[in-house]
């Protein structure tokens, strides 16, 4: 189980020509092409709410995913760059410790095993990547709020909102009592 992933592994071999393929795959196929043409011009002319709740549940599965979903596609890479890097570094953690502390297959690892860096190292490890995920999800929902009043100004008095201030946390939820939009008195 060691050498699973070493340079000597065809295991290792094996997942590099996949990921390989899938790259060439999708960069020459045109089925696969999301944002074709004819998709783009469809979602130009009509835009559609996001909603924020789901732009943070999908940042909560994959960092940058509830980005993309609401359109930021920069700021979406970057944090799914970000989220590659969090799992490699996951991978290197449960080498390391499988590496350091058992010898054989069947061996259970402890906490108390662990030595004090490496319950540093675990414990560094889980508040950075649970921190930056939970920043994922905040900024992906702040993201669909803010598209959706660039798009819906109107739109904004019903359904679940969420507040953030430096002191404060608000939920709240409203609906509209009339359907008449943007009744103004004159």
């Amino acid at each position: 189980m060691r050498n699973f992933f070493t340079r000597k592994s065809p295991v290792f071999w094996i997942l590099c020509c996949a990921v390989i393929l899938l790259c060439v795959h999708s960069a020459v196929s045109d089925d696969l092409d999301l944002f074709s043409e004819s998709v783009r011009d469809r979602s130009a002319l009509y835009p559609r709410e996001k909603d924020p709740f789901l732009a943070g549940l999908l940042s909560w599965f994959m960092m940058g995913v509830g980005q993309i979903y609401v359109q930021e596609y920069t700021k979406g890479s970057l944090f799914i760059a970000a989220d590659l890097v969090d799992k490699a570094s996951l991978i290197l953690l449960i080498s390391h410790i499988n590496n350091k502390y058992s010898q054989d297959e069947a061996t259970l690892i402890n906490w108390s095993d662990f030595n004090t860096g490496t319950k540093v190292l675990v414990l560094s490890y889980i508040s950075v990547s649970l921190g930056l995920r939970m920043y994922c999800v905040v900024d992906a929902y702040k993201s669909a709020q803010k598209y959706n009043e660039r798009y819906f100004p109107m739109e904004r008095d019903k359904g679940l909102s969420m507040n953030i201030d430096a002191e404060n946390i608000s939920i709240s939820y409203s609906i509209r009592l009339n359907n008449k939009k943007g009744n103004e008195k004159k």
